[in-house]
Formats: C-alpha cells, sequence, structure tokens
C-alpha cells in the first residue's frame, strides 16, 4: 500500500482515473508491486467508474509506463514499476502510505489529478520535514509551478484547496505547511489483511469457487498467518499450497474447514 516518494513526479502526467485506479490496484500490492486478481467489476465499484473507463485508463497506466499488465483469466496481474520494497534499503527511500483514510474520503476524491498528486507531495515534505515545511513564497511558486506543469493562478488555487488537508500559513515572505491529523489517521483494516484477502478472493474467482460470506474468506486468510512459518520450515511455499488447494475445490462453496484439512494433509505429506 505504498507509493515511492521517486514516482510522485511521474505521476503528475496521470489523468483522474488513472490516480484513482492507481491508489485502488496499489491498496493490494507485495513487495515487489506485484497484485494479483484484479477485477473489472470490482475495481469500477471502488472507484465508481464504468468498464469501458477501467479498460481505458489500464491501458493508459501502462503506456505511460507506471504499470505492467498480464490478462489472467477473468482479471489482471498488475505490477508496479520502480516500486519495489523486497531489498533492505527501500523503506528507507521513502513512499507515501496510502492506506491512510484521507485516500478513501469524499474531499480527496474530488480533488483533480495534479491537485491529488500534489497532496502525496506535500505529505513527502511535510513527513521529511517532522510535519511542518516551510519555504519561501517565491521559492515555493518556482518550484513547483515547474515540477506541475501549471501557471502561477492555478498553483495558488491549488494552495487553497490544500488547507483542506494541510495548515498553510504565510509570515515573513515565507509558506509554513503543516500536515494534518485528519492526513495520518489509517484505515482500520491491515495492509497485510487486505492483501491476503485480495490473494484468496482471486483464487476462488480463477477456480469458480462460490464465496457465500466474507468471514469464510478471513478464514482462509488466516490459515496463511498459521502456517506460513511452518511452510517456511518444510521447504513449502504457503502460497502454492494454498493454490493448490483452492484447485481441488474448483466449482464449489468456499469452505475453510476443507482447506484446512487441505493444508495439513499437504504440510504432513512434507
Amino acid at each position: 500500500m505504498k507509493i515511492k516518494y521517486a514516482l510522485l513526479e511521474k505521476l503528475f502526467q496521470l489523468t483522474n482515473r488513472e490516480i484513482d485506479l492507481l491508489l485502488y490496484i496499489a491498496r493490494y500490492q507485495d513487495d515487489h508491486g506485484q497484485i494479483r486478481g484484479i477485477y473489472y467489476r470490482t475495481a469500477c465499484e471502488a472507484c465508481d467508474m464504468c468498464k469501458q473507463t477501467f479498460y481505458n485508463s489500464l491501458r493508459s497506466l501502462e503506456k505511460k509506463g507506471v504499470v505492467e499488465v498480464s490478462h489472467v483469466d477473468s482479471d489482471f496481474d498488475i505490477r508496479i514499476l520502480d516500486n519495489d520494497f523486497s531489498y533492505p534499503e527501500s523503506y528507507s527511500e521513502g513512499y507515501v502510505n496510502v492506506n491512510r483514510q484521507v485516500f478513501r474520503s469524499a474531499a480527496f476524491r474530488k480533488l483533480r489529478a495534479k491537485e491529488k498528486v500534489f497532496v502525496m507531495v506535500l505529505m513527502k515534505i511535510t513527513h521529511n520535514a517532522y510535519s511542518s515545511y516551510q519555504i519561501g513564497v517565491e521559492k515555493f511558486y518556482d518550484k513547483y509551478m515547474q515540477m506541475i506543469g501549471v501557471t502561477k493562478k492555478v498553483l495558488r488555487s491549488y494552495l487553497h484547496t490544500m488547507k483542506n488537508f494541510f495548515t498553510v500559513g504565510r509570515k515573513d515572505g515565507k509558506y509554513f505547511i503543516t500536515i494534518t491529523a485528519r492526513l495520518l489517521k489509517m484505515n482500520q483494516e491491515l495492509e497485510s489483511d487486505q492483501y491476503l484477502n485480495q490473494r484468496i478472493v482471486t483464487g476462488c474467482r480463477r477456480h469458480k469457487i462460490t464465496i457465500r460470506k466474507d468471514k469464510d474468506v478471513k478464514d482462509v486468510s488466516g490459515l496463511v498467518k498459521q502456517y506460513r512459518s511452518y511452510a517456511s520450515e518444510v521447504e513449502r511455499d504457503i502460497w502454492e499450497i494454498i493454490d493448490l488447494t483452492l484447485k481441488q475445490c474448483r466449482g464449489t462453496v468456499l469452505n475453510p474447514k476443507y482447506i484446512h484439512k487441505l493444508v495439513r494433509s499437504q504440510l504432513e505429506m512434507a
């Protein structure tokens, strides 16, 4: 659920819908920036877009070099390029956590495309400045007019809009920009749980397994947490085991107790 700081300026080239879609799929990425099983209908509902807009936005994101897309069965596997967090130094490079509540708020959704990216840029600089950032007024306009590609008048309007998310003051020829508490609030559902649930739902869809209750998905996700370490000890990949058990249940109704039995059976064979 992270977008590296290094990618932010690149996002100014995106349309509003492309940004919405990117932030949506980023919720479900693994440490390599890989997202498995993005289904158009679910994405359309989450982003409030039609089917054609989804396909157009996805193709455009790929054309602009932001993502890499593979069509698998009825959905898509997507990788956010240059958003790899699998190596030790990656977190120190800095990132915006898109699991914060603000990214799903009505106020954020109403912003124009470049305003949305500007919110993320200001989150970056206020974070690096320990929540408060100061910059000369003229330097501010010179820097961000060039970065965003807008006029001074437009940038001034952006700054006014940012007051919904930041405290913006002006004194002695400087802007003082401070991040507000509302921007720091995280969603209640953990990043890891959202990723796990997404993978289970994807596996069920690809194996034609009917999901009757959200709780059943969470229970199967719990098996990944429960047996991940043990699977590693016996040199098995827990996701390989889960995928294999889902394949064995193809065309049925998701049954966590039966999945649990199959997982234990696979581990006992190791």
